[in-house]
């Protein structure tokens, strides 16, 4: 399992120290003590979610502005064009940004899902621990439905979704490693790391 943790960097100003009371003072050493995240692959920039932005967001927008280019005769045509290429980068680098924002994260007290424009962070409480499952092979186990508010693409299914069990949020790009999280907040988890099994392993130790 590709798991890591952030390194601690802190600057310490001794004045603000000195000038805590003894209260903030135990609340600062609290915060130091604090275990830092831990990230668990996820893999959501991967072959299939960069050829589906090409292919859907990137290249019908390049090919638009070259038979506009090539075919009109004008400054108009030229400028069209122009704009139709800008668009066609501004979709790609925001595809990519997009992917790589995807997280999964935990700490002693949340567990935060997802990145970018679609992200939840559900506090540890919340996790239903005992009924945390990986979803086997061949099942329909909280299947995703319809998407609510999201994205769907191949490769990737990030977002909102109804499944046959109630509202999920999902951030799902292998089928095959499905991570089921039920929570006491409304709806389910649904992860897909890269080793599910060391995954659970870790999230019942926080």
């Amino acid at each position: 399992m590709k798991a890591r943790s952030f390194p601690t960097c802190i600057a310490v100003d001794w004045r603000k120290i000195l000038d805590m009371s003894p209260r903030d003072y135990r609340l600062y050493l609290q915060e130091l003590r604090r275990p830092m995240p831990t990230e668990f692959a996820i893999h959501a920039l991967n072959y299939k979610t960069l050829a589906a932005v090409l292919l859907i967001g990137v290249v019908p927008l390049l090919l638009v502005g070259m038979a506009v280019y090539f075919l009109g005769k004008d400054r108009m045509s030229r400028l069209a064009a122009l704009g139709a290429t800008s668009l066609a980068v501004i979709i790609g680098l925001l595809g990519v940004w997009q992917l790589s924002a995807i997280r999964l994260t935990a700490d002693a007290t949340t567990l935060t899902v997802g990145g970018g424009a679609y992200s939840v962070s559900v506090p540890m409480a919340q996790i239903d621990h005992a009924g945390a499952r990986r979803r086997l092979p061949g099942s329909d186990d909280t299947a995703l439905g319809l998407r609510t508010h999201g994205i769907g693409m191949p490769g990737l299914s990030l977002g909102w979704f109804r499944t046959g069990k109630g509202k999920a949020f999902a951030a799902v790009t292998d089928p095959a490693k499905v991570v089921i999280l039920p929570t006491t907040a409304g709806y389910t988890l649904l992860v897909s790391p890269e080793d599910p099994d060391a995954f659970l392993a870790a999230l019942r130790r926080l």
